[in-house]
């Protein structure tokens, strides 16, 4: 967890600041303690999510096992869906938070995969000529030279998930 979200949490409490940018848990823990008003949720914001990498070459060389990682993720994904309190129930044997705060969390999430589209790659393009801009990487990178192809990642892609 960020050492900044408590803080932040500490400031609105004490209201030496009037609005903060806040994530889960925090958000679900504060909002748990106090009164919040959320005046602009991530809902329609490119969120870019998680990634599953691999290289090149061994996608290249093992698309079989690749799509079948892809398939029980994806799987997992529906399941956790229509088990939610489960799912808060499994994060909570690694965490400290009470049920409900966790309940919270994971109904906000989503979990599973999702296509590769060019909106994602566009949003990844952005971050990464950010990153460079900022000189967090020193290296330029067109992040379209280092995706799958459409066809590299239909081959690969649970049938259920259209990009």
């Amino acid at each position: 967890m960020s050492p900044i979200a408590p803080e932040t949490r500490a400031a609105l409490s004490r209201k030496s600041i009037d609005a903060a940018v806040l994530g889960d848990p925090h958000l679900a823990i504060f909002q748990k303690t106090e009164k919040v008003r959320i005046i602009r949720n991530a809902k329609g914001l490119s969120t870019q999510g998680g990634y599953w990498i691999a290289a090149r070459s061994f996608v290249k060389e093992n698309p079989e096992v690749i799509k079948i990682v892809l398939e029980e993720v994806h799987k997992l994904g529906e399941w956790s869906k229509a088990n939610t309190r489960e799912v808060a129930e499994i994060v909570g044997r690694d965490t400290k938070l009470d049920l409900p705060t966790l309940e919270t969390i994971v109904n906000r999430r989503r979990f599973g995969i999702r296509p590769i589209t060019d909106k994602v790659i566009a949003g990844q393009q952005e971050i990464s000529d950010l990153f460079y801009k900022q000189k967090f990487i020193t290296k330029k990178i067109n992040v379209k030279d280092v995706t799958l192809t459409p066809e590299e990642y239909a081959a690969i892609l649970p049938a259920e998930i259209k990009p």
